[in-house]
């Protein structure tokens, strides 16, 4: 169980920072390639915005969750100043966790009827008229990722309020390499 969810995390992890990259340099070369024709060559590139616009959908929401899977999302985080007693902590910040976890499930309702929505009136970009639905994908997409981020957040918190480590989980740049050396290990006992 503990590896599926180890491969899981690593899997995700490595499909949002592909997303954020392919969705980054097509961002800025739509830009590059609208500021040259607009300003050098004096001929503008009809719909550039809408696809840059589309493809920043992508960008700036699996950009979103992936500041929840890394935890670097901004937070007001005064708890550590206020309250000294780690027990005490830890069943504050997993309460809090409780409360955006149980937020992020409403945003999760809130994307997948915004989605159903769109699918069923097809509402499509003005110049171009490519159908919105590829970037509302995104705001789907993001919110099962930040609320299951979330809830591991969440449960990571509880087991600290009972006296148990932290999750361990890899970062990308190990990747499947930790998983291999876990099932080393195993076979070495």
């Amino acid at each position: 169980m503990k590896r599926a969810f180890l491969f899981v995390w690593i899997l995700l992890g490595k499909a949002q920072r592909g997303i954020m990259i392919v969705s980054s340099l097509i961002v800025v070369t739509l830009i590059l390639v609208q500021v040259a024709l607009r300003y050098f060559f004096k001929l503008p590139l009809f719909g550039v915005e809408e696809l840059a616009c589309m493809v920043g959908f992508w960008m700036y929401f699996i950009g979103a969750a992936n500041g929840s899977r890394e935890r670097s999302h901004i937070k007001a985080d005064i708890l550590q100043a206020m309250i000294k007693n780690p027990k005490a902590l830890s069943f504050s910040k997993a309460l809090g966790n409780l409360v955006v976890t149980i937020l992020a499930i409403i945003m999760v309702q809130w994307a997948v009827r915004y989605f159903q929505w769109s699918i069923k009136s097809w509402e499509r970009s003005p110049a171009l008229m490519i159908p919105m639905i590829y970037a509302q994908t995104s705001l789907v997409v993001s919110s099962f990722l930040m609320a299951f981020y979330f809830l591991v957040e969440f449960l990571d918190n509880v087991r600290q309020f009972f006296g148990k480590p932290p999750f361990v989980l890899p970062d990308d740049e190990f990747g499947f390499t930790c998983l291999a050396a876990s099932s080393d290990q195993k076979e070495a006992k």
